[in-house]
C-alpha cells in the first residue's frame, strides 16, 4: 500500500570523521501515524549503510521503554538501561 508523502519520515546521511550521521525529519502526519504504536522502518543496508532503523510511538517515556523491555524479554535478549546517558552529538570542543 502506497503511503501519502506527508505520512513519510525523511532522512539524510552525512559523512563525518566518526562515521555517517543519520538525520530524521518527522512531519506531523508521520508523528500522528506513530503515536499509537505503529512503526516506521528504514533498511539502509540497501544503500550500503549497515543500519536498519525502526521508530515507534508510545504515550509516554515509560510506555516506550516497557515496549522495548517486553520485546527484548520475548527474544531472550538482555537489555542495558542507558536512559540517563547523554547520546547527543557533541561539538569538537565538547568531546
Amino acid at each position: 500500500m502506497a503511503r501519502n508523502i506527508e505520512d513519510k519520515i525523511v532522512f539524510a546521511l552525512s559523512p563525518s570523521d566518526v562515521g555517517p550521521i543519520l538525520t530524521l525529519g518527522i512531519p506531523t502526519a508521520a508523528w500522528e501515524y506513530m503515536k499509537d504504536g505503529k512503526t516506521h522502518t528504514f533498511d539502509l543496508t540497501s544503500i550500503g549503510v549497515p543500519i536498519k532503523l525502526m521508530l515507534f510511538g508510545a504515550e509516554s517515556h515509560d510506555a516506550a521503554v516497557k515496549t522495548l523491555q517486553q520485546a527484548a524479554a520475548q527474544q531472550g535478549i538482555p537489555m542495558l538501561d542507558e536512559r540517563r546517558t547523554d547520546f547527543s552529538i557533541k561539538g569538537k570542543d565538547e568531546q
